[in-house]
């Protein structure tokens, strides 16, 4: 059995390749191993995802720092248990002071772009409301007809 590993700049996986002489007997035989995790920190950004109950949607930009590798095993022993999705919601004063404080966003851009997306969160219910309602229904179904 051969193994390799393959590295570049965004992940270290190893992996063992049978040779032909030794043919895989079943799914289980085949193995692929990650050897490190790479984490990157990404900039945060002010959003435009209407789906915030209030306050400023937050969004991931495109630059990011990223840490030295570490073992994946190291990783897994390091990161703590996963948090449900209620313990990864930010709150909207938190997320205000984010972007106002360590991100340099005006308060204004913050408040308009709030307002933006509550408008467009109406817009979308409107128009879902009158998707479902019974006259939308037999509209579509005579256009249908003709």
């Amino acid at each position: 059995m051969d193994a390799y590993k393959i590295e570049d700049s965004q992940q270290q996986v190893g992996f063992e390749i049978t040779s032909p002489m030794t043919p895989l007997r079943t799914i289980e035989d085949a193995r692929v191993g990650f050897a490190n995790a790479i984490i990157r920190e990404y900039e945060v950004t002010l959003g435009d995802n209407p789906s915030v109950s209030k306050g400023p949607p937050l969004s991931l930009g495109w630059s990011y720092n990223e840490m030295s590798p570490i073992p994946v095993d190291k990783y897994e022993e390091m990161r703590g248990k996963r948090r449900n999705s209620l313990q990864m919601t930010v709150p909207a004063d938190e997320r205000l002071d984010v972007l106002v404080s360590e991100w340099g966003y005006s308060i204004e851009d913050v408040e308009q772009t709030s307002q933006q997306c509550q408008k467009t969160k109406r817009r979308r219910m409107h128009s879902a409301r009158k998707a479902h309602s019974p006259i939308h229904h037999m509209v579509k179904n005579a256009r249908q007809k003709v």
